[in-house]
């Protein structure tokens, strides 16, 4: 679907133009570009290497590293990016750390993620709202819905997190659901197993909130973290020749991950290119087919390349083995 999207972008632009930009493109900029890209996965796996030495856990910085490269493919290739977690967790206990632990650390960093990009959101819709409302008109109030959704997701965390009562009864219900259809044979034996799995979480989400430095050395990685997304198509524009207002470009950049938050396609597929266009288009000019082409690359395909190679690198390991 992207690249369908993208083929059908650069035919309705000057396709020669946009050949032409890419042609021209400054390999420097295009280097750093991509520094911004492996900037996005260090800072994240930073933030788990703080969740991992608060928990006691000698989890090597390496292989976070490569945890969250793994995340991000499978967070591509599924709808509203639900598949990386769930994967994370999975290699991990394949390394001895038990599913609590990794859930923990997981939800922990997730937490703090939905905390930063709520309070960004809010900052960019103050800022860009006005420039976005005046170069592509009603669409801007679909920031406003993407906004409230995040910020539901974050309360939803917070309750999930800290309402072991409500948490312990939807466990439950999806339990009995999931034995009632047949996909779960032992009810009982799995009720157990969850609620002394979820005890171990809450006692680590008790943890983090008395660790009130692990707190902010997390949220400042977390803040880096989104700096490097969010200043990609800055780093873009210089690359192709156009450079542009930082505050301005990051600020609309927040705004349409927002925007594209909403659409349950993996990796917002068709929406995030065509929202690209229609939010970057008075910005980039003649040069929006090149600023996709360079921006897809860099914030969803690097993902699914280095991801998708890390992941079948993983899977090769037959048995568990610590680090």
């Amino acid at each position: 679907m992207s690249v369908l999207i993208i083929v059908i972008v650069l035919l309705a632009t000057d396709f020669n133009k946009s050949i032409s930009y890419l042609a021209s493109a400054n390999p420097g900029w295009l280097f750093l570009t991509f520094c911004l890209t492996v900037g996005t996965w260090f800072f994240e796996a930073v933030t788990l290497k703080t969740f991992a030495l608060m928990r006691s856990l000698t989890i090597p910085l390496t292989y976070l590293f490569k945890i969250t490269v793994i995340g991000t493919f499978f967070n591509g290739i599924t709808p509203f990016s639900s598949g990386g977690q769930p994967a994370q967790i999975v290699f991990m206990q394949r390394k001895g750390i038990s599913v609590g632990e990794s859930t923990a650390m997981l939800v922990s960093r997730f937490l703090i993620y939905q905390s930063v990009i709520t309070v960004l959101g809010a900052a960019a819709i103050i800022k860009a709202y006005p420039i976005v409302v005046g170069r592509i008109s009603n669409l801007a109030v679909l920031s406003i819905f993407g906004f409230v959704l995040n910020s539901f997701v974050f309360a939803f965390l917070i309750l999930f997190s800290l309402n072991p009562g409500f948490t312990e009864k939807l466990i439950r219900l999806m339990i009995n659901l999931l034995s009632r259809i047949r996909i779960i044979k032992d009810r009982d034996s799995m009720i157990e197993k969850a609620l002394r799995e979820l005890r171990f979480f809450h006692s680590s989400m008790k943890c983090l909130i008395e660790r009130p430095v692990t707190l902010v050395m997390a949220s400042l990685s977390t803040l880096a973290q989104l700096i490097c997304m969010i200043s990609i198509p800055f780093f873009v524009s210089l690359s192709i020749g156009t450079p542009v207002n930082y505050l301005e470009i990051t600020s609309v950049q927040l705004i349409l991950f927002l925007v594209v938050s909403l659409i349950p396609t993996p990796g917002a597929s068709g929406v995030s290119e065509g929202g690209y266009v229609l939010f970057f288009k008075s910005f980039f000019g003649d040069g929006i087919g090149a600023a996709l082409l360079i921006w897809r690359f860099f914030s969803y395909y690097a993902n699914i390349i280095f991801g998708g190679m890390l992941s079948a690198h993983e899977i090769g390991f037959k048995s568990k083995s610590r680090f």
